[in-house]
């Protein structure tokens, strides 16, 4: 009985509503694939091997809809944000049951964003069961377009050959980073750094997932003298908070977070200044129920997190409530003073890092805000700064930097860019970049020491390496010896035309003197020289055969060129080393 059932077979989540119409993408389904396998218009029976089938019901997963318009071509539908239908970029499903050697293109019709990075470098990735590491689709394959089979709209349409029967393949749009990865790393840092580190639980989701948050560093007042033997008043503990993962379809920023974390609780110099002086705290993932169905932008509810700091409510947003209510704690506590609000994201029509940060009216106050993106600009790779922006516009009046900053707290929304050429995601180097610029801030302004944090210049000497010499010497021969010269032609094959040492002796043809210019013959080195006779001598390294002769010859002869050899020498200009200019600190 059991082999007569299909494992492939079963039915998809995805139903189409009753009041769409025909026209309709069937954007009120809520539902991912779950292994449906797409038959050929006709077909009947089982599966056979050929016949995709499509799966997204995982964490993460994506994908609502596919429909088979050829053997070569399928039709692929994103399913859109719970309670939020205009919001569709983000995809992740997998693909089994393929056929060595077949051929497919992929077409993804109704993406939510017509000018993104797909029209630049940016492709899918994809992997397979046997070849677990993440490689993007070749930009040749790809073609973003506007077609008018689909009423006009871009589409995202991709070529792939499947070359394995028994893997499954599975398509993204960027580099996933779940949630079950994020308590994953969670659990690893919180063991390798119970000294200095706290992680605790702030607010529960809609689905009851955990709200994490991550202090690094010491809470309390703190002294520290700038002079030996002298002791200053009691200063204010300064605290930085990074939030991350607001929209369920930027993992780039959980990267960065990861990066950020790393670099904290690692045993490097800028870290141990940064944990000794600063308190940061961090918000590793704020919508965890977002990125666990796959959205792109929403939570459960249908509400862009992003857009509803300042009309959060217990009930829908408990996640902001409870960051809310922590910096107000913060900022009550005579200890600790709240100076940066980083919130972190991923842009998919903009390339490289950039910020976007507030503007005053006050010139001073906005020359303070514009400090740490400078020191960011000198320290993140790919760092573009036209793409920086400082305003005040209604459309995002609800996000964090518009409604988070309170008094002199500067906020910002630091955005990296979900393309790239590169088979690793860069951004844990983001957040490391980001990192080693708050040290660099801290110590500009004094509050971590000038020589904490600070890499040395000078290098520690280190001991002169000898090779070790055999404990028995023999003898050596002059490189200029004519038995070396012999055995070297011996051990190449054709034997190398040499010139005799007499020959050698004689002007080149490239001399500067035009007179005296004669070309040298050359002859071979064993009609010359007589046979070595005696003991055998050591086999000689192909180093001592004398290339000296191997001078090219000027193939042009005219008067203009005569002339220009002639000439005297060019006096050599003065070269100025790294010494003599004003070099910044070496990066770590």
């Amino acid at each position: 009985m059991n082999a007569l059932v299909d494992d492939l077979e079963h039915a998809s989540i995805y139903r189409k509503g009753p009041d769409d119409s025909e026209e309709s993408d069937g954007e009120g389904g809520l539902g991912n694939l779950n292994r449906l396998i797409v038959r050929p218009p006709g077909h009947s029976g089982k599966a056979k091997r050929g016949h995709l089938c499509f799966d997204a019901a995982y964490e993460c997963g994506n994908l609502g809809r596919a429909d088979h318009i050829t053997e070569l071509e399928y039709d692929l539908f994103i399913r859109p944000d719970t309670c939020r239908p205009r919001s569709r970029f983000w995809f992740n499903f997998t693909v089994e049951n393929v056929k060595q050697d077949q051929r497919v293109i992929f077409n993804i019709v109704n993406m939510g964003k017509e000018f993104t990075l797909y029209n630049c470098e940016m492709t899918p990735l994809v992997r397979s069961t046997s070849r677990q590491k993440w490689q993007r689709i070749p930009r040749r394959l790809l073609f973003y377009h506007r077609s008018i089979v689909h009423r006009g709209r871009k589409i995202l349409s991709f070529a792939f050959g499947f070359d394995r029967e028994e893997d499954v393949y599975q398509f993204v749009a960027s580099y996933p980073y779940s949630y079950s990865k994020l308590q994953k790393h969670l659990s690893i840092w919180e063991k390798k750094a119970q000294e200095f580190a706290k992680r605790e639980s702030i607010a529960q989701t809609t689905q009851k997932r955990r709200i994490d948050l991550i202090t690094i560093g010491h809470f309390g007042k703190e002294t520290f003298a700038k002079d030996e033997g002298t002791k200053k008043a009691e200063t204010k503990k300064r605290v930085v908070l990074l939030l991350a993962r607001s929209h369920g379809g930027e993992p780039p920023s959980s990267y960065i977070c990861q990066g950020f974390l790393d670099f904290l609780v690692s045993s490097s110099e800028k870290a141990v200044a940064l944990r000794n002086e600063i308190v940061i705290q961090v918000v590793p993932m704020l919508n965890p129920d977002g990125v666990f169905l796959g959205n792109h932008r929403s939570d459960l509810l249908g509400s862009d997190l992003n857009r509803c700091w300042n009309t959060a409510t217990s009930y829908a947003h408990p996640a902001l409530i409870a960051v809310n209510d922590h910096i107000k704690k913060i900022t009550a506590e005579k200890g600790l003073q709240l100076d940066f609000i980083i919130d972190l994201h991923a842009d998919v029509s903009h390339e490289g890092v950039f910020v976007r940060g507030n503007s005053y009216d006050d010139v001073y106050r906005f020359e303070r805000h514009a400090v740490l993106p400078k020191f960011l600009a000198m320290r993140v790779e790919a760092w573009q700064s036209d793409s920086c922006l400082y305003n005040t516009d209604s459309l995002s009046l609800g996000s964090a930097r518009r409604s988070l900053p309170m008094g002199a707290v500067d906020a910002y929304t630091l955005l990296a860019s979900m393309g790239g050429r590169r088979i690793t995601p860069r951004d844990t180097k983001i957040g490391r970049s980001i990192a080693k610029s708050l040290c660099d801030y801290y110590r500009h302004i004094a509050v971590i020491p000038p020589r904490m944090g600070a890499t040395s210049k000078k290098k520690e000497p280190r001991g002169r390496w000898r090779r070790k010499r055999p404990a028995y010497e023999r003898k050596r021969s002059p490189s200029s010896s004519p038995e070396r010269r012999v055995l070297a032609t011996r051990m190449l094959s054709p034997s190398l035309p040499i010139a005799s040492p007499l020959l050698r002796a004689l002007p080149s043809r490239t001399a500067r003197n035009p007179s005296i210019r004669t070309r040298p013959k050359t002859v071979n080195i064993e009609n010359t020289l007589p046979m070595i006779q005696g003991t055998a001598v050591r086999t000689p390294r192909l180093a001592v055969v004398d290339f000296s002769a191997y001078i090219r010859t000027p193939t042009c002869h005219n008067p203009r060129y005569r002339q220009r050899l002639a000439r005297p020498p060019r006096p050599t200009h003065p070269r100025f080393t790294s010494d003599d200019y004003d070099t910044h600190e070496s990066t770590d």
